[in-house]
């Protein structure tokens, strides 16, 4: 078995929850009233394609008041932008789309950014920090310092399984991509330490069997069965809702069942174990052995 065809099936057969979502399901719907997202200002930074597109659409169809979406390139944006305003109308939702050109490791760039959103009164609710950067397949030494330093510019939260698979062949090979996923995990998960749900509620989520960029480097065959983007964006919707409010600071994937992890065993471990589902040393729990 090929090495991408191992990471597919362990990907596809995650079993921590009984249920596995491929779809969009009725707890994670945009439609459920409880989740509705109205009078909330949404940006999504690598909001023009693929995860982070399906993202800002999910939110458009839970009628939030903005949604913002952030990238690079112009014309992704447009095009991007001409789509979220497809769906807004096919949902019949009053939605303000705005597309801003930004490099996110462009400090000058987002410094401007958020001036500007600040000096028209704008406040974001609901924060998606959705970016990437693939390199060359070779040994984290031989990338050299600036090519390694660079990936750090791209921290997101759309975090990856790179973060507890970083020994599967098909990641190892791309070293820097989880140090940077790691790193960028960790990060999110001490600002949530140090901050109450009630004032940012920050959770980490793996968006799911998605045919973005980098599966189809990979060259899987054309009639592979992946998750359907809609999935992510669904996901990340509850994600900013007070229903994942017990997720705070932790890791969960997106394709997991959100009835199973808010009932059960799996909500008494998250309640009792402060490193259940957060990036800590595999084989310790604080000082003891798990």
């Amino acid at each position: 078995m090929a090495d991408w065809e191992l990471l597919y099936h362990q990907a596809i057969g995650t079993d921590f929850t009984k249920t596995v979502h491929r779809d969009v399901y009725p707890a994670i719907s945009p439609s459920r009233p409880e989740l509705n997202q109205s009078g909330k200002v949404v940006l999504v930074t690598g909001g023009g394609t693929n995860i982070g597109l399906a993202i800002a659409q999910a939110f458009v169809k839970a009628s939030a008041d903005t949604v913002i979406i952030i990238g690079r390139r112009a014309d992704v944006l447009a095009t991007a932008s001409s789509s979220l305003e497809q769906v807004a109308k096919e949902v019949n939702v009053k939605t303000r789309i705005t597309a801003r050109t930004c490099d996110i490791t462009n400090l000058a760039e987002l410094d401007v950014l958020w001036k500007d959103l600040s000096t028209q009164g704008i406040t974001v609710d609901v924060l998606v920090p959705n970016a990437a950067k693939f390199t060359e397949a070779k040994p984290i030494l031989e990338l050299g310092a600036d090519e390694v330093w660079s990936q750090f510019d791209f921290i997101v939260n759309v975090a990856t399984q790179a973060i507890h698979m970083s020994a599967h062949p098909v990641i190892a090979v791309r070293p820097a991509y989880t140090l940077t996923k790691m790193a960028g995990a960790l990060l999110f998960q001490v600002i949530a330490q140090n901050t109450p749900p009630q004032k940012m509620q920050v959770v980490s989520f793996h968006p799911g069997l998605i045919l973005t960029e980098g599966w189809k480097v990979l060259n899987p065959p054309p009639d592979l069965l992946f998750d359907n983007p809609e999935l992510c964006g669904s996901f990340a919707v509850w994600a900013a809702t007070k229903e994942a409010e017990f997720l705070h600071g932790r890791f969960v994937w997106a394709s997991w069942d959100v009835g199973e992890l808010a009932m059960g065993e799996i909500r008494k471990r998250i309640d009792e174990d402060p490193y259940y589902l957060r990036a800590s040393v595999v084989g310790l729990n604080g000082a003891l052995k798990a």
